[in-house]
């Protein structure tokens, strides 16, 4: 495998460096390990440089699915912007990748950050990468090449190589042993607490035309226990739409004053308001003239009717268990 092939697996869209750390509500413990054992010695790294002190060579971010774990790593890639590899595991683990290749690309990945350096490796769902408990002997025997070939080359990091990994995990259990005391570094990203989820909503809210209340928005962080941060993101895009729904199903329409350089809007309305006019949004020959009415709190609350959190109580209890056992420890 020539360094062309590698560039076309590696991810590495400077569209992902758009994120900022402030978009990242709620992880402030997680981004200044980032910045500590990271940015700073990527961006800084004659600073960084102490023989008493060795530098982290791997950090491994694990927790549930939407709690922002792309979200940091996208952030730390902004930060850097430079020399941050991205390896997703379906492109070597696909049954079209040749099996002679699927340890030469760890190697030749490693080599390559290694003369870029000071770079990071990123390996995404690497508990997937490296579990050896698949049913499917083929994916069984993949892994193991992947593996064997991971842990040779986390072994013979040096400081001086100017290399540092990043592995993401939703599964940490499923880890392999060996491949877990890698990782000097586990940091634990939570699900959003209550202040948080106030936070995530006022942020999200602010590029919505709303009329919510200070005291509804609290009603909603205390009604999304147990919700990640994806989950919320669905629930406002849910609630986003219910003024669309509104005019989809009206019967009546009235005009308001014009916005965006027109004369009038048409807006939807009940039957018994001045102005009324017995119409459905098709008949509307200009979608520019369509207003939907502002979201409001009912859109809010019809969307938590049929939201639910897509983790379990039994799920956070594996986490808390991996964290007290493994976090702290190696």
């Amino acid at each position: 495998m020539d360094e062309k092939e590698l560039k076309e697996i590696i991810y590495k869209s400077k569209e992902t460096f758009n994120v900022k750390w402030e978009e990242v509500a709620g992880q402030e413990k997680a981004i200044e390990v980032l910045k500590k054992y990271i940015i700073n010695p990527v961006k800084f790294p004659k600073q960084s440089e102490s023989k008493q002190n060795p530098l982290i060579k791997c950090i491994l971010l694990y927790g549930p699915p939407g709690v922002g774990k792309t979200y940091l790593v996208k952030a730390a890639a902004t930060e850097i912007q430079k020399n941050f590899f991205t390896i997703f595991p379906p492109i070597i683990m696909s049954k079209w990748f040749a099996q002679s290749k699927q340890d030469r690309i760890i190697k030749n990945l490693f080599d390559y950050a290694k003369k870029n350096k000071p770079s990071v490796i990123h390996l995404d769902e690497i508990d997937f990468m490296t579990n050896t408990n698949n049913l499917n002997d083929n994916m069984n025997n993949t892994t193991r090449i992947i593996k064997q070939e991971f842990l040779k080359q986390i072994n013979e990091l040096s400081n001086d190589d100017g290399v540092i990994v990043l592995g993401v995990a939703a599964k940490p259990w499923e880890l392999d042993p060996a491949v877990r005391k890698c990782f000097q570094k586990k940091i634990y990203i939570t699900l959003p607490e209550l202040n948080v989820r106030k936070i995530l909503f006022e942020l999200y809210l602010k590029n919505i035309s709303h009329n919510l209340t200070n005291e509804q928005i609290d009603y909603l962080a205390k009604n999304t226990e147990l919700f990640s941060y994806s989950d919320i993101y669905s629930l406002l895009q849910d609630a986003y739409y219910g003024p669309y729904r509104k005019c989809l199903s009206a019967e009546y329409f009235k005009k308001v004053k014009g916005i965006n350089g027109l004369e009038w809007n048409y807006t939807p309305c009940e039957q018994n308001e001045p102005g009324a006019i017995k119409m459905k949004m098709e008949e509307i020959t200009n979608p520019k003239e369509i207003l939907p009415p502002l979201v409001n709190f009912d859109d809010f609350k019809k969307a938590l009717e049929k939201a639910k959190p897509s983790i379990n109580i039994e799920d956070l209890k594996k986490y808390e268990k991996f964290k007290e056992e493994f976090s702290q420890k190696e």
